[in-house]
């Protein structure tokens, strides 16, 4: 029976859950902590969580074609093997930025590695969006960019979604498949009278998109055309992000967290920072794979 009210998968108590990944041939559903410095695995039939610690304060999550992750930190873009210790160094888009860390990184159609930054100082306008090629070039696609975040190709692969959630706007930009160059920029969806902010997002199989709210306690589900067609609420205000997960992707992860909370409000939402599932009437989409 499809459960559309969130139910609760894990107790992680994030200070800041991010970066959702799902990795069938592990049975593991991947995420940050970023605050904290973690990437946690969860098990999907043994029901466990698991741990380990990160060099940098975090941001970004994908999974590669030969089963590592690509992760993004503060100090770079690293390929990250789920069973070793060590973690091997990839790129820095910004060498010369160290009060700048990545945040929100997916992999396009062709394998390409998008990533964005931000500022570890407030949100101010000085990140970017860069595209990491696979001959290792690294290509500035964005600027002026407060808090990157919903990067999603659609489902004709013809388009991406990308937010600057500082402006609580979402943005639908034309996209070039072979060269991975992006145009025509356009208003996909203008979230200024919501409480919260455009945060995290998933593709499902009708091509649906659905938007994780930070501050807004929701996840909503968009049409192609940027129309709301379903609103999830979840037990605490701080809704990061959501990745489908589990066989054949039928149930949708959400992950709350405890970032901005005040004391007092810590104090009535005790759910914050914990994983919650639902499960769609539609699957999921898999994610493209780096490589």
């Amino acid at each position: 029976m499809r459960n559309h009210s969130p139910e609760l998968l894990v107790a992680a108590q994030t200070e800041l859950g991010e970066c959702p990944v799902w990795d069938e041939s592990r049975g593991q559903f991947y995420f940050m902590d970023i605050i904290e410095m973690k990437l946690h695995a969860f098990d999907w039939v043994k029901r466990t969580l698991s741990s380990r610690s990160l060099p940098a304060l975090g941001g970004g999550l994908a999974l590669a074609r030969d089963g590592t992750l690509i992760a993004g930190l503060q100090t770079g873009v690293y390929r990250v093997r789920p069973d070793e210790a060590e973690i091997e160094f990839m790129a820095d888009p910004e060498p010369n930025k160290p009060d700048h860390r990545l945040n929100e990184m997916k992999c396009d159609p062709q394998g390409r590695i998008w990533v964005g930054s931000i500022s570890t100082l407030g949100r101010v306008p000085t990140g970017c969006l860069y595209r990491l090629d696979r001959d290792g070039t690294i290509q500035r696609i964005l600027d002026k960019v407060a808090v990157p975040n919903t990067l999603v190709w659609l489902a004709d692969n013809e388009h991406l979604l990308f937010a600057d959630s500082a402006r609580k706007v979402v943005w639908r930009f034309r996209y070039e498949a072979e060269s991975g160059s992006i145009s025509q920029r356009e208003v996909f969806l203008d979230c200024s009278d919501y409480f919260g902010i455009p945060d995290g997002a998933a593709l499902d199989a009708e091509g649906c998109v659905w938007i994780a709210e930070f501050g807004g306690g929701c996840v909503r589900r968009y049409d192609p055309n940027g129309r709301v067609i379903q609103r999830v609420d979840l037990p605490a205000t701080q809704v990061t992000s959501c990745g489908f997960a589990g066989p054949r992707l039928r149930e949708l992860v959400i992950i709350t967290t405890k970032r901005l909370l005040t004391s007092e409000q810590r104090r009535q939402q005790p759910q914050s920072g914990n994983l919650f599932v639902i499960e769609p009437a539609v699957p999921g989409i898999a994610p493209f794979l780096h490589g």
